[in-house]
């Protein structure tokens, strides 16, 4: 079994149409969630009853602060606070070691700093999302399974299938 290395799991903002990772980012993650309508049915025998309904995501990071306020190549925190206070709508993409690439759009809604003596200051913040986040590849294979499906067909090796989107997807 192989494991994912979050080393490789990079966090990146759109700036004049081009993707910049984070810089000098330590930590990121991605959170979804679902709002629950509360019902109630004739034979729940007491029990409660809910459904799905809005969907929300975020993305929290950490990182260390740079002397510098804008670097090449990266976005710095400097750059993330004015986009913040400006309410900018954002691109953002994580894209991984083995080719796994989210993306979608948000507001940066949080976002702090700590300094403690003798040590790196740091920087933590939040991406509140905007609409539905796509998975590329995901979205491709679940369309080619339904027309395969469809068209009476069978999928025998989705690992197969999956890693050839990826090969392509790469390329």
């Amino acid at each position: 079994m192989n494991y994912e290395n979050g080393t490789y799991k990079i966090l990146y903002i759109e700036k004049d149409g081009v993707f910049y990772p984070i810089g000098c980012l330590t930590s990121n993650s991605f959170s979804e969630s679902v709002e629950m309508l509360d019902t109630t049915t004739r034979d729940n025998q007491g029990w409660n009853t809910s459904k799905p309904t809005n969907q929300s995501y975020n993305i929290s990071f950490d990182g260390l602060i740079t002397q510098e306020l804008v670097l090449a190549g990266v976005i710095t925190y400097g750059e993330i606070k004015q986009i913040k206070r400006s309410r900018a709508l954002i691109n953002w993409k994580i894209e991984d070691s083995v080719g796994n690439i989210d993306y979608g759009s948000g507001y940066f809604t949080d976002l702090g700093d700590s300094a403690e003596i003798d040590s790196m200051t740091s920087f933590n913040g939040t991406i509140l999302g905007y609409g539905k986040p796509i998975e590329p590849i995901s979205e491709i294979y679940n369309a080619y399974e339904e027309r395969v499906l469809d068209g009476g067909g069978e999928i025998t090796s989705e690992d197969c299938q999956l890693d050839f989107i990826k090969q392509l997807l790469a390329q």
